[in-house]
């Protein structure tokens, strides 16, 4: 991949297994054959905890890079990012209760159905810091990746959004038009 990217706060331990987190195993569960296919993590650095908003820019151009890398393959790819939303619907959840959670919900959910780039890299980027999302930074990077193979080649579709806890969910597939990537 092309230099210039900040891959900081990536640890692992003497070549020891990394483990995997919920944000990886739930939506690695639901692909079909994933026993039987080569699988690539990637993730989102630790700093997304911190400074999500400050690093929209370059998560789009990562999902370029990401974007130009893939196609340049041949293989066929499927990218999947974590769903995981505002993590502060409940006063009585880990990270307690913010009023910022529903509209940052409701902005990444207009981004899945539309792919309005303000929606995720404005409106969301605004609450993210207060809606505490660990999936943000994935989302927008997915922006980067959409944005590079042509917005109008993709078809969104939300399929659920949804807080049955202290969190919010959502499942969304961006689909190429003509089959490819």
């Amino acid at each position: 991949m092309a230099k210039g990217f900040d891959v900081s706060g990536l640890k692992a331990f003497g070549g020891d297994p990394f483990p995997l987190k919920w944000g990886e195993v739930i939506p690695l569960y639901f692909i079909p054959g994933i026993d039987k296919i080569q699988v690539t993590i990637l993730s989102q650095p630790a700093r997304r905890n911190t400074d999500a908003a400050a690093m929209v820019p370059e998560l789009l151009k990562l999902g370029g890079g990401l974007y130009d890398e893939l196609t340049a393959s041949k293989k066929r790819v499927v990218v999947v990012i974590s769903g995981d939303l505002a993590h502060t619907f409940e006063e009585s959840g880990p990270f307690g209760y913010s009023a910022t959670a529903e509209p940052f919900d409701k902005a990444c959910g207009s981004w899945a159905s539309t792919m309005a780039k303000d929606d995720i890299c404005v409106s969301a980027a605004q609450l993210v810091d207060t809606a505490l999302s660990c999936g943000f930074t994935g989302m927008v990077m997915l922006q980067g990746i959409l944005e590079a193979g042509g917005l109008s080649t993709w078809t969104p579709e939300l399929n659920v959004i949804n807080h049955p806890s202290y969190y919010g969910m959502m499942v969304a597939s961006f689909l190429r038009k003509d089959g490819s990537l």
